[in-house]
């Protein structure tokens, strides 16, 4: 059977028999410094739910531009690609389709 997890931080707090709040156990002075923690946390969530979704966005759109980058080099003739192809390229194409596989 599965454990239930422990809490990382121990609650200072009273314990009793019947179940309440945990804030109704706290002082004034402990209630805003676990108000504070926990806007501290809610505001770290919302960055990362932020950054997450700007990265997605931006994979997305990298995804478009190169299969919109493939489609339209796909269309233009083998010629179109010696001119516009640096002479590194061209010699390495050349070199690796002389290339025979060793057996």
């Amino acid at each position: 059977m599965c454990s239930t997890p422990k809490p990382k931080q121990k609650i200072k707090g009273k314990t009793s028999s019947n179940v309440v709040s945990i804030l109704s156990h706290m002082n004034a002075e402990q209630r805003e410094q676990f108000a504070e923690r926990a806007n501290k946390a809610s505001e770290r969530r919302e960055v990362q739910k932020q950054k997450a979704i700007l990265e997605q966005t931006q994979i997305d759109q990298n995804k478009a531009h190169t299969s919109l980058k493939k489609n339209t080099m796909a269309g233009k003739p083998w010629h179109y690609w010696l001119i516009s192809a640096s002479f590194s390229e061209v010699f390495q194409t050349i070199l690796h389709k002389n290339k025979k596989p060793l057996r």
